[in-house]
């Protein structure tokens, strides 16, 4: 019998298909509905910021703060956090992560205090340290690299869906002021932070740590599966040794600039959306969280668009680009127009754009990495990238304090998305110098003593 290569390609093609279906129906609705939840949770503050700073007498500048703070805590304990993840499983820890965060958020409806509410916000930033990148490196157990960026993709749609429903849900909740003598705002932490604690728990039972503890797998799907990752994915030690390959390791630093620059007009623009609505269409906190919720909607069709392309093209470092030139545009449209429609429209192509491209810039990091060393370099990268978040609602606050409106700050998030533009261009460039460096030493793709690959095409 005549060996036929493409009738075993197009098998192995078709047994590949099937098998990592049955893997994304399993995992990736739990993980879907994880994200949902937590952005959830972030979308709330940004609509609560009238009530509450009218009962704490909160500025601007503070409510900033007492948003970015949340990104301090999340810096301390994001490595720690993802190195425990390769230690006690990611089942156990991830179902620890939304318990405490839960937790922390239905106690936010007992603050009283500034103080208090930095320390409570803090202590959530705590609390949820090493979720996102845990995810992440979660789903390096479960697909190979070249699956990695549509599986990405798919927990990113999950997003501006939430922090859509999120602004309509805490909209909703503020019209429970006065039940119970409790304020709105207050309801709207003890209502939303319930979920969180409920799929923790859900966690631990339905989701398994890895392929080899998936009863729903034959242990022929385990096999192929196996053969399919990366040798070496989830099974390295995490130790300081690896800590100390990614901390030395240039890239890393150039990936932490990056993300740093895509995520502060993000963090800035998702915590002080609602009140810029309330500026431009003069309206109440209730009525500006349900227009708020416009932009994020805009938002999914950004991210299908530039997947659906993305895929047909094979490219990715000219719609990295694109897109952080879009979210540029954007906030200027928002900051110079006059017209309140002008302006939220103008909002909608900034959030298209920078939804679009942040799970663009994940797949490199994810891709240069592989086993113990992609957990703690994904944590070490979004760590320390995290603290756009504590700088860009509170430069914003700032601004407004100083001049009453938020264009200035609106031009500074501009300015960075500008920035980040330059810098993923760079980042293609030093994909070009690594994979030289590589040839020079006959190391086989993907390996590198001193520095990571890059793949931006």
């Amino acid at each position: 019998m005549q060996y036929d290569p493409v009738a075993q390609h197009d098998t192995h093609s078709a047994i590949e298909r099937k098998l990592f279906l049955k893997v994304t129906l399993r995992i990736i609705p739990i993980l879907i509905l994880c994200f949902f939840i937590n952005y959830i949770d972030r979308a709330n503050l940004g609509v609560l910021f009238s009530p509450l700073s009218k009962e704490l007498h909160l500025s601007a500048s503070a409510f900033g703060f007492a948003a970015g703070i949340f990104f301090l805590g999340y810096l301390v304990f994001e490595v720690p956090s993802n190195m425990a993840i390769v230690r006690f499983g990611a089942r156990l820890w991830i179902a620890r992560i939304m318990i405490s965060w839960g937790i922390v958020t239905c106690l936010l409806a007992a603050t009283h205090s500034v103080p208090m509410l930095y320390t409570l916000r803090f202590l959530l930033g705590v609390a949820e340290a090493g979720f996102f990148p845990g995810v992440l490196f979660y789903l390096t157990f479960w697909y190979p690299r070249h699956l990695l960026g549509q599986a990405y993709l798919t927990l990113e749609l999950s997003v501006p869906v939430s922090l859509a429903l999120g602004s309509v849900v805490t909209a909703g909740l503020l019209l429970m002021d006065g039940v119970g003598g409790v304020a709105g705002w207050r309801w709207a932490f003890a209502l939303e932070g319930i979920p969180a604690v409920l799929m923790g728990i859900l966690v631990l039972f339905i989701l398994p740590d890895n392929p080899d503890k998936a009863k729903w797998l034959t242990q022929e799907e385990r096999d192929y599966l196996a053969s399919r990752l990366e040798p070496d994915a989830g099974h390295s030690k995490a130790d300081l040794k690896e800590l100390k390959a990614v901390i030395f390791d240039s890239l890393t630093w150039l990936f932490i600039a990056l993300e740093f620059s895509i995520i502060i007009g993000f963090w800035a623009v998702t915590y002080f959306l609602p009140k810029i609505v309330q500026e431009r269409f003069h309206v109440g906190p209730v009525d500006a969280g349900f227009i708020a919720a416009i932009p994020w909607l805009a938002a999914i069709f950004g991210i299908a668009l530039a997947a659906w392309t993305s895929r047909k093209t094979g490219d990715r470092k000219w719609h990295l680009l694109i897109t952080l030139l879009i979210s540029a545009i954007g906030l200027c449209v928002t900051a110079r127009a006059e017209s309140p429609v002008v302006a939220l429209l103008g909002i909608c192509f900034s959030a298209a754009g920078v939804q679009a491209a942040v799970p663009l810039f994940w797949t490199i990091p994810a891709m240069s990495f592989s086993g113990a060393r992609a957990a703690i370099a994904i944590a070490f990268i979004n760590s320390f990238a995290s603290t756009a978040g504590l700088v860009g609602p509170w430069i914003l606050g700032v601004s407004h304090d100083l001049t009453g409106t938020s264009r200035t700050g609106l031009y500074v998030m501009s300015a960075f998305f500008l920035v980040s533009a330059f810098l993923a261009f760079h980042v293609s460039q030093s994909r070009s110098r690594a994979e030289k460096g590589r040839a020079a030493l006959d190391l086989p793709a993907g390996a590198a003593p001193q520095t990571s690959s890059v793949s931006i095409e």
